[in-house]
């Protein structure tokens, strides 16, 4: 699974924990970068997110409290779960297991 841009995660989300971050994540991997990036304009090999459901990836937005996982038509609550499950098991992300993770609105 790829994972850019986790290196100072945990050190931010300490620090700052109210500051948000963007990612975009499927069963390739995840990326996560700045607020201030839209996500569609992050392209990574086997991860793109595109407006109106065009892309593979999920859309997340996420601080030192909450992970949420934007709605997409091909993701159902199950395969997010799985995703999210993955995600917990690596350790440059280990920062994330403490977040309450929703998705449509629920937490899972």
């Amino acid at each position: 699974m790829i994972v850019i841009g986790a290196e100072d995660l945990v050190a931010r989300l300490i620090a700052e924990p109210l500051r948000q971050h963007k990612a975009v994540l499927n069963e390739s991997g995840i990326v996560i970068f700045p607020a201030s990036t839209q996500h569609a304009t992050v392209k990574v090999q086997g991860i793109s997110y595109e407006d109106d459901y065009k892309g593979n990836a999920l859309a997340v937005i996420f601080d030192g409290q909450r992970f949420e996982i934007r709605w997409h038509r091909d993701f159902s609550a199950d395969r997010v779960k799985q995703l999210v499950a993955g995600l917990h098991k690596l350790p440059k992300l280990a920062a994330l297991k403490g977040l309450l993770v929703t998705y449509q609105g629920k937490a899972l």
